[in-house]
């Protein structure tokens, strides 16, 4: 399949909005293509570019570095992913974290996806501790709704590119 042109990328719904996504649509639906890796641009079913991702999920593991910080989210899909932010060596302040996020808290994470070695994470742009159930509720469900509208417009664009090549 080829990449889309950069003319179709920027009109794109998705490429200047933050979309809702389960991380099994992540690890299952993007793509990358070379032309866009370098930007960290990638691509739900090869059509809808996606440069911000916003995650709803658990806090399953925090690992502190020296210049960083690695949360680990678990959103209840099947999936888990790293949402890494820096650390400021002078200040030891942590970049889009107000509150650092206790084990097991529930959180939204606002981010720029990244392949780093092969696997999926975020690079932390905006962290917000302790969502309440109805939080969490609506989140599901907009994700839900993003999940149906990006693969029902793959398929009927698919569908569509099938009939013109027939003709």
């Amino acid at each position: 399949m080829d990449p889309p042109r950069r003319r179709q990328v920027n009109r794109a719904e998705t490429y200047k909005k933050w979309v809702k996504l389960h991380l099994a649509d992540i690890t299952a639906s993007l793509a990358s293509y070379n032309e866009y890796a370098p930007e960290s641009i990638f691509f739900y079913d090869g059509q809808h570019p996606i440069r911000w991702v916003y995650i709803v999920g658990t806090v399953i593991g925090v690992e502190e570095q020296e210049r960083r910080m690695v949360f680990t989210i678990d959103d209840g899909s099947g999936q888990t992913m790293n949402a890494v932010a820096q650390r400021h060596a002078t200040t030891n302040t942590v970049n889009g974290v107000k509150n650092v996020p206790k084990l097991h808290s529930t959180v939204k994470v606002k981010g720029q996806l990244e392949l780093y070695h092969g696997a999926w994470q975020l690079k932390l742009l905006e962290l917000e501790t302790d969502l309440s159930l109805e939080a969490q509720v609506k989140f599901w469900k907009e994700a839900n709704e993003t999940h149906d509208r990006l693969s029902s417009s793959a398929v009927s664009s698919t569908s569509s590119n099938s009939k013109k090549r027939k003709n």
